[in-house]
C-alpha cells in the first residue's frame, strides 16, 4: 500500500523590515512602469523635474549608475 504524500509545512512569513518593504514597493512600481511602457530615463527626468532645487538643476546622467560611484573616503586628518 502506498503512503500518501506528505504535505510541506511552510514556515510563517517573516516580518519585513521597513527597508525591505520600501525596496519591495519600489520594485513593484518599477515593474508597473515597464509594463506601461514608460522608460527609466523618462521616469528619472520627471522625478528630477519634481525636485525643488535652488539654482540650476543637476544634469541627468545617461544611466542611474553613471558617475563616480567608487569614491574613496577623503582623509579628514583626524584619528
Amino acid at each position: 500500500m502506498a503512503k500518501p504524500p506528505k504535505k510541506k509545512v511552510q514556515a510563517p512569513p517573516k516580518k519585513l523590515s521597513a527597508m525591505d518593504k520600501m525596496i519591495a514597493e519600489c520594485v513593484k512600481k518599477a515593474q508597473a512602469r515597464k509594463k506601461s511602457g514608460q522608460t527609466d530615463r523618462e521616469w528619472r527626468e520627471k522625478y528630477a523635474a519634481s525636485l525643488k532645487v535652488e539654482g540650476e538643476p543637476v544634469q541627468l546622467s545617461q544611466t542611474p549608475f553613471d558617475g563616480d560611484t567608487n569614491r574613496k573616503k577623503s582623509d579628514s586628518g583626524g584619528v
